[in-house]
């Protein structure tokens, strides 16, 4: 029987290249701050993310990193090693919401991407949708106003975490987005006196999402338009098609259920 898989890209391949490829992963435990793979630093393993929520920054000064893209359940954390192997990533990718992964180290998975070739298409068309949003999210930064850009950035959250509610404070999105803390608070403000959203200390509850996305800038929709071109169609036939049994049951990897891990800490 297929195993029940909760990343949304490994939905998509066959069940024999699924089962080749969960031999050969560990699940590990997010933890929020975790650096999963430092600026300049060779990336040793790669995440399908199961739940949580992960933040690629792009380094702006010596000390400052800005997101330029974000990663839930629906992506792989390292996907662009498929493009340069042994390249040292010019990103900081971090965990802002805890959550599970499978990891799997980026040697194998490399190996791996010469046998499985439906794994290799999907993850060749996650790249076509992380560039899209890259590129999307850079023109958004320089062009639309901060209470746009953070209602662009809330509903993009709520897609990669299937969630309304995201642990986060006013200072972490400040971080993620390059802007004063205060300049979010205030935004905060504002969207929760629309109604579209409610601040408690340490999260942001999202109301009303379709109110939210009038708020937003076009930008939200046009990365939601090229993940569904690209990915969601295949993924409607197989998720309607698969089984649902549990990982364990599935898949014995020899290894323990859950992987603790300690938080990395940035050292830049």
């Amino acid at each position: 029987m297929a195993p029940q898989v909760r990343n949304k890209l490994l939905r998509l391949i066959p069940d024999d290249e699924l089962f080749r490829l969960l031999d050969v992963c560990d699940r590990v435990r997010l933890a929020p701050r975790q650096v999963l793979h430092h600026y300049m630093l060779p990336m040793e393993h790669l995440y399908f993310v199961e739940s949580g929520l992960v933040s690629v920054a792009a380094r702006v000064s010596r000390e400052k990193f800005v997101e330029v893209w974000l990663i839930g359940s629906e992506g792989l954390v390292g996907a662009p090693v498929v493009l340069a192997a042994k390249a040292a990533p010019l990103h900081r990718r971090t965990v802002q919401v805890t959550g599970e992964a499978l990891r799997i180290k980026t040697s194998e998975f490399c190996r791996l991407l010469e046998f499985l070739p439906h794994l290799r298409s999907v993850v060749d068309r996650y790249l076509a949708v992380v560039l899209a949003q890259t590129s999307q999210s850079g023109a958004c930064n320089s062009y639309h106003g901060l209470k746009q850009r953070l209602a662009r950035w809330l509903l993009i959250a709520r897609s990669a975490t299937d969630a309304d509610e995201m642990p986060l404070t006013h200072g972490v999105l400040a971080e993620l987005l390059g802007v004063r803390r205060a300049s979010v608070t205030e935004c905060l403000e504002v969207l929760q006196k629309d109604g579209t959203i409610v601040t408690r200390r340490g999260s942001v509850k999202i109301e009303d999402a379709a109110e939210l996305s009038k708020i937003a800038c076009d930008c939200f929709q046009l990365i939601e338009r090229e993940y569904r071109r690209h990915l969601l169609p295949a993924l409607d036939i197989d998720s309607r098609s698969r089984p649902h049994v549990s990982f364990g049951a599935a898949v014995n990897l020899g290894k323990s259920t859950v992987v603790d891990q300690e938080p990395e800490r940035s050292s830049e």
